[in-house]
């Protein structure tokens, strides 16, 4: 698959963070010690959901991947909003049914949905390609426990 290492790939255009090391993050959160960490900033959204894949296991463990279009940006911690390109669709994934994701699928995920989340962003110029997410758009991740949440149709999963 290509680019599976995000930080080899993009060393020179990486913050150097002193007890970090290469982040796209302008700041310091514990949660990029985090094996699942891609070292990108955290942001806060409100989107609405355009296009659901089916779901996909990826190294033992099962992902909701969707597209969405990012309405609000709540917060954004670890750099500028302005990185966010509101213009593009944004693809999430969202880890289920093991210790480190949320404990349980979201039920009914649809197009046409309002959701909110919290992840790890990765912009186009970091991401990597997935089988679900070949155009390279920018991706939330990481939207479980100990960094993320989503709420869904009222009901929260962490």
């Amino acid at each position: 698959m290509k680019g599976s290492f995000l930080l080899s790939r993009h060393q020179n255009n990486l913050f150097k963070h002193p007890h970090f090391g290469h982040t796209i993050t302008d700041d310091c959160y514990g949660h990029q010690l985090h094996p699942l960490s891609l070292h990108g900033p955290v942001i806060h959204v409100i989107a609405d959901i355009i296009k659901v894949h089916p779901d996909a296991e990826a190294k033992g463990s099962m992902h909701h991947h969707f597209f969405v279009m990012i309405k609000q940006i709540i917060s954004i911690k670890g750099s500028d909003p302005s990185i966010v390109n509101l213009e593009k669709e944004h693809f999430v994934a969202v880890r289920y049914g093991d210790h480190l994701g949320i404990p349980k699928p979201i039920q009914g995920l649809e197009a046409g949905q309002s959701i909110e989340l919290q992840g790890e962003y990765i912009d186009e110029n970091h991401v990597y390609i997935t089988p679900d997410n070949r155009e390279g758009e920018p991706c939330i991740h990481f939207t479980h426990r100990p960094v993320g949440f989503v709420i869904y149709h009222g009901e929260e999963y962490e």
